[in-house]
């Protein structure tokens, strides 16, 4: 195959030894048998049963009848192209979490230094739903006054049932704005009202905020992207929570105008 067949067979990955048993079965129409390959190519026996295992494995060979046959070079280096390109992907999705994490930890300590304030000071970002609804669960027993929820079904009642009934033996005030009413919310509307909250239906059917204020001081929220009755499934931005007064304001406005608008249920 000449020096510039086993170069770029090498740049690939291949070794001296590999090559030569390749070559070696391409020449051969009806391939040769797994002993002669291992014993008269001048190759050491332990590096030719290794150079073997790693042909078979890339699919450069196989196995047909105890006999080594060479697989054509285009299906082999095309499958040998796929196997890197997806190894490239997840090195890449690999390399892009690392960053991301270290961003995380950079990030913060590169404007605290510039700005004299932290971005988690003004907002901190959440993970997923289930984060969310963790840090709501720890705000709400924080509460001392009152909470305010807007929310659609409040379909992840139940996970902050407890903490909802602890808060109501300390007095806090309740109130709920949720945005479309079935069965199940229905059943959890009756139980709000004997907790002693306050629960009203929205007159818009759809609106983009969703969140939970404490006190008016600690906020867990998130904005819809698009209205999720129009895509299978709903999109949402990160959830946040904050502590800043500004974004606090402006939900607990909102939350107002909303209520005064709502109904009763």
């Amino acid at each position: 195959m000449g020096d510039d067949g086993t170069e770029f067979l090498k740049s690939l990955g291949f070794s001296e030894n590999q090559c030569k048993i390749y070559f070696a079965l391409l020449e051969s129409s009806q391939g040769e048998s797994i002993d002669r390959v291992i014993t008269e190519l001048g190759v050491p026996l332990a590096e030719a049963e290794e150079a073997v295992k790693l042909l078979l494995d890339r699919e450069a060979v196989k196995v047909i009848s105890n006999r080594l046959e060479a697989n054509p070079p285009k299906q082999f280096l095309s499958r040998l192209i796929e196997k890197r390109r997806v190894e490239s992907e997840e090195q890449l999705r690999d390399l892009s979490e690392r960053a991301l994490s270290l961003q995380k930890i950079l990030e913060p300590t590169y404007w605290e230094k510039r700005r004299g304030l932290r971005p988690e000071d003004i907002l901190e970002p959440l993970d997923d739903l289930a984060t969310m609804e963790i840090r709501t669960v720890k705000v709400i027993g924080n509460a001392e006054k009152n909470i305010l929820i807007f929310t659609q079904t409040f379909g992840w009642y139940p996970k902050i049932r407890e903490e909802l009934y602890r808060a109501t033996e300390r007095g806090v005030k309740m109130r709920v704005i949720m945005t479309n009413i079935d069965t199940h919310s229905d059943k959890i509307c009756k139980e709000l009202r004997d907790l002693g909250a306050e629960v009203r239906l929205s007159g818009q059917d759809w609106y983009p905020i969703r969140g939970t204020l404490i006190d008016d001081s600690e906020l867990v929220f998130l904005i819809w992207a698009k209205d999720k009755r129009q895509i299978p499934k709903p999109v949402y931005y990160r959830p946040h929570y904050t502590k800043n007064p500004g974004l606090i304001r402006v939900f607990a406005e909102a939350f107002a105008r909303r209520w005064d608008q709502a109904k009763p249920i």
